[in-house]
């Protein structure tokens, strides 16, 4: 049972990271052809800066999940490279309530912003995109931030225990 929910959390976690990344290489496009359209036909496309701005939400959030997953996101590690270990394991614990706290009030508050932006049917000035579904991926991403936390534990994901010598995943 363990194992089928850790593949599940593993597999929405690789899922969220492609998503993420074709809502990168779509707002990469879409921002040359807008450029493209400015210097040469004079007028850019309508709606690129709000589009551009919701794909960058987009792909920030879509990819925290993945990165977490393996342990390629920014850590500062100065403190706990210098205490013994049993030290070392308390810092890790105390990052992990860190990360799970910030996780669950974030998606707490964004859910509650996301429902009140449904309510109104809140959408950007120029185009007139609905907003409320773009912020969902907010909550949604933290919640599986959590779920990805919870499946690794205190410990740290294996591609960080690699040796200086060894070569990564």
């Amino acid at each position: 049972m363990l194992k089928t929910m850790s593949a599940i959390v593993e597999r929405s976690a690789h899922g969220a990271f492609l998503l993420g990344v074709l809502s990168g290489i779509t707002m990469t496009g879409l921002i040359f052809v807008s450029t493209l359209m400015r210097y040469i036909g004079g007028r850019p496309v309508r709606f690129s800066d709000e589009l551009a701005g919701l794909l960058f939400l987009s792909m920030t959030f879509l990819c925290l999940p993945y990165v977490l997953d393996r342990g390629r996101h920014i850590r500062i590690e100065i403190v706990r490279r210098m205490v013994p270990e049993p030290a070392a394991s308390i810092l890790d614990a105390i990052g992990t309530l860190t990360l799970v706290t910030f996780c669950v009030v974030f998606a707490y508050e964004a859910s509650s912003f996301m429902e009140f932006s449904h309510s109104i049917r809140s959408r950007t000035d120029i185009s007139g995109i609905l907003l409320w579904p773009w912020m969902t991926l907010m909550p949604v991403s933290m919640l599986l931030c959590v779920l990805v936390q919870l499946r690794h534990g205190i410990r740290q994901p294996p591609s960080d225990n690699v040796s200086p010598g060894e070569v990564g995943p």
